[in-house]
């Protein structure tokens, strides 16, 4: 089963990932469906645009061309001339999805989440980002402990916004829109 409900869209199936849902897939192959010319069974066709670009972050969004579709966001943080920092995330409902991959996470990872949060804050408007990983992490208690210092906070179960998945753990960053709509 699924830990999100957006994971049935055949743009997320690409993960190598055994956990389901909107996945961080920077080094996983991509679906033959999305290469182009490719063979895949079943295509699901979408278009990409770059919507920021710095000198230290690149976005592109992956704009399905159905309706109903979520939005598959990319982003490339830099952290140095030759290290970049890559989070794929969904974007649903005034919500931002980011799974964390299994294993240790890449040096420059802490930075390039930071700046996401940075931006989903101020350039995409969304109201929550939520981060998942398996309960049977060995690194868990690490985790739990680095997103809290960024600002998460553990969700508890029966949220609206996410699936009831006892075998993994949701955390949410709230963001505060007031404070960034008036600055403009």
């Amino acid at each position: 089963s699924s830990i999100l409900p957006l994971s049935n869209c055949p743009q997320l199936q690409c993960c190598r990932h055994i956990v389901p849902g909107p996945l961080w897939c920077s080094d996983a192959p991509h679906p033959l469906s999305k290469i182009p010319g490719g063979r895949g069974g079943s295509r699901d066709p979408s278009l990409s645009a770059l919507i920021y670009k710095d000198e230290k972050i690149t976005v592109n969004q992956d704009v399905p061309v159905h309706e109903g579709k979520p939005h598959i966001v990319h982003f490339q943080y830099k952290v140095t001339e030759v290290k970049t920092s890559s989070w794929d995330a969904v974007l649903s409902n005034q919500s931002l999805f980011v799974e964390i991959p299994d294993g240790l996470l890449a040096d420059g990872s802490k930075e390039g989440l930071s700046a996401l949060l940075e931006f989903a804050e101020e350039k995409m408007k969304v109201n929550y980002v939520f981060i998942c990983f398996r309960k049977s992490r060995e690194d868990r208690a690490p985790l739990l402990k680095t997103f809290s210092f960024l600002g998460f906070e553990i969700v508890r179960p029966g949220h609206p916004s996410v699936p009831s998945r006892p075998d993994v753990m949701f955390m949410v960053y709230p963001l505060d829109q007031n404070s960034s709509s008036d600055e403009e």
